[in-house]
């Protein structure tokens, strides 16, 4: 697959005569951004917000909890920035 850039032409004068492989760059760059996405998805906080979500959600589901109306939301913003 092709990837078409552009790139500002005094920036690619720049690369060039530092002798920067930008192929190889974006290519690092590319799966540097991968092994973040992995990164966060095993971390503890996001196991700790799923854990969280999922709870909620049972909650939700069981009847336990009650989730507030748009309007609902709404008059609790308001009551809470009057204090």
């Amino acid at each position: 697959m092709q990837v078409s850039l552009n790139i500002q032409d005094d920036v690619y004068q720049k690369l060039k005569s530092a002798g920067i492989d930008m192929q190889s760059k974006i290519n690092e760059y590319l799966l540097n951004l991968i092994d973040k996405k992995d990164d966060y998805l095993n971390s503890e906080q996001y196991q700790e917000e799923k854990a969280y979500f999922q709870e909620a959600l049972e909650d939700i589901e069981s009847g336990k909890t009650k989730p507030l109306s748009h309007t609902e939301v709404w008059s609790e913003i308001e009551q809470h920035t009057r204090k």
